[in-house]
């Protein structure tokens, strides 16, 4: 039941084009730590809910490592409250675990738009 209310409220979207090739914009501090590992893009609007399905490929589990406040994971999903104040791009650090196989990290890099 809870899967087919989060999947009904699924809102997840490419990120926005990037900046010209004018002016290349500085690379955030996240950037080296995102490149590690497995990144996914979203863009919300501020002061909307992000719900993302994670990716599974047989048994996995995710474990919080860093996520802002207003957010929550339960099982393969993660939800995130954004205020209506919130902008920029910020990373949400997550670690999964799969029977077998070596722990890994994934980064949730969130766009938030105004």
């Amino acid at each position: 039941m809870l899967a087919l209310r989060l999947g009904l409220l699924v809102c997840a979207l490419g990120l926005a084009p990037t900046a010209g090739a004018e002016r290349a914009p500085a690379a955030p501090p996240y950037a080296d730590q995102a490149s590690r590992a497995d990144t996914l893009r979203y863009s919300v609007r501020a002061g909307e809910t992000l719900i993302v399905a994670l990716p599974a490929s047989g048994e996995v589990s995710y474990h919080v490592v860093e996520a802002p406040a207003l957010s929550w994971l339960v099982d393969r999903s993660f939800m995130w409250q954004t205020l209506a104040r919130e902008r920029g791009t910020l990373p949400v650090r997550l670690r999964r675990t799969a029977p077998g196989r070596a722990t890994e990290e994934v980064v949730l890099l969130v766009e938030i738009t105004g």
